[in-house]
């Protein structure tokens, strides 16, 4: 079983308390909070400057991506 909460001046509160009886011991383990949540935050190390591309590209992708010779 797996339970969230938050820190309240200084005390835990599981989101839902009804689920552990009293006494029962656990185990606490921060989470991150720094979430990914748009597109650019979650590829934007992969992007790249187009106009830094070959202008062949499209017709010479198998030349880039395999190395073999140009068509």
């Amino acid at each position: 079983m797996k339970l969230e909460g938050v820190v309240h001046n200084g005390v835990i509160v599981p989101d839902d308390s009804k689920v552990l009886s009293e006494g029962t011991r656990v185990r606490i383990e921060p989470v991150s909070t720094a979430i990914k949540s748009t597109f650019g935050e979650l590829f934007g190390d992969l992007m790249v400057d187009c106009a830094k591309l070959p202008t062949d590209l499209a017709e010479q992708h198998d030349h880039y991506r395999l190395g073999t010779p140009k068509r």
